[in-house]
């Protein structure tokens, strides 16, 4: 069967096609084993390392993702791969034979989510830009708050993006594609419910739908990209 683990706060189930049933523990599972419907557990380690042993297809955020997971044949899935706007956007960009332009990306993010998330974003957009023929990495004193981090990414053929990570107490994304045709723009902010509390919009939610989508097999060749990535600005040389 399948098993998705997420942060329920990110997700959206409305007009979920697939046959979901949100569940709040592991012992939920026993008696059930219905191959045509999709489990969602919240995130965690415990329940993870009992879902290890036990043979199900399971979907895991990339931010869990940890070397005992790797040889698991697991899934793994990228927040910014799976909202709506972002493959509104990426939809936009594909159309283009070779894309040209600059792609501008803010993120604010909260400190215990910074270095993770910004690895599986950089590994979503190199997906989606190219290979980047050049990296500039700069960073602030991370022990000192607010904590930025800028990133340049040039992909050749006329092909950039800038990057910039800001660890603060709130989550919002900020981007802008400057294309030859096309200008696109989004800004999470512009698009909360003016009244507290309300679902009526979901800027930074996404579907078990999209998970089940865009979740890639963990193999060795996604591992190591993955650790490129990381090493960029976890000690590794900037280029």
């Amino acid at each position: 069967m399948k098993i998705v683990f997420a942060s329920l706060e990110k997700l959206d189930f409305r007009n979920t096609v697939e046959n979901v049933i949100l569940i709040e523990s592991v012992e939920q599972l026993n008696n059930t084993n219905n191959e045509d419907t999709t489990y969602v557990l919240p995130v965690s380690e415990e329940y993870m390392g009992i879902i290890a042993d036990a043979g199900n297809e399971v979907y895991i955020p990339f931010t869990e993702l940890t070397v005992d997971h790797q040889s698991l044949g697991w899934h793994v899935y990228f927040d910014l791969e799976n909202y709506p706007f972002y493959q509104k956007v990426k939809g936009m960009i594909d159309k283009e034979e070779k894309p040209k332009g600059v792609f501008r990306f803010r993120r604010m993010v909260k400190q215990y989510e910074n270095n993770s998330l910004l690895t599986g974003d950089l590994y979503v957009l190199s997906s989606l830009l190219g290979e980047p023929q050049r990296i500039q990495v700069k960073q602030t004193d991370q022990t000192v708050i607010p904590v930025h981090t800028i990133i340049l990414m040039d992909f050749g053929g006329g092909t950039m993006a800038h990057i910039e990570y800001t660890v603060t107490n709130q989550e919002r994304i900020e981007l802008e594609w400057s294309g030859i045709k096309t200008i696109l723009e989004f800004d999470s902010d512009q698009m909360r419910p003016i009244q507290q509390g309300s679902k009526a919009s979901l800027p930074l939610a996404y579907s078990v739908d999209a998970i089940l989508a865009t979740a890639q097999k963990v193999d060795q060749v996604l591992v190591n990209r993955l650790n490129y990535f990381s090493n960029l600005f976890n000690g590794g040389a900037h280029s």
